[in-house]
């Protein structure tokens, strides 16, 4: 049987199988890769929120610039 591949991590240009660090290291590496999950999902809630902000200010500025039009024709 074919023993499992463990992953390597590269730490200050050394490469270093997941499974040879000790415990509390393979669980800081765990935790740093949910963390990199975590704020790549809250960049692209960022990113969606500021496309909502825009809509809505755009639609703010479509909303006063017919007043305006019609205040400097009167």
């Amino acid at each position: 049987m074919e023993e499992a591949t463990s992953p390597v991590i590269t730490i200050n240009d050394t490469e270093h199988k997941l499974h040879d660090l000790p415990l509390e290291s393979q669980q800081h590496v765990a935790r740093v890769a949910q963390i990199r999950q975590e704020i790549g999902n809250l960049q692209m809630q960022i990113n969606e929120r500021q496309l909502v902000l825009q809509g809505y200010t755009n639609a703010i500025v479509e909303a006063v610039t017919p007043a305006e039009d019609e205040a400097e024709a009167s």
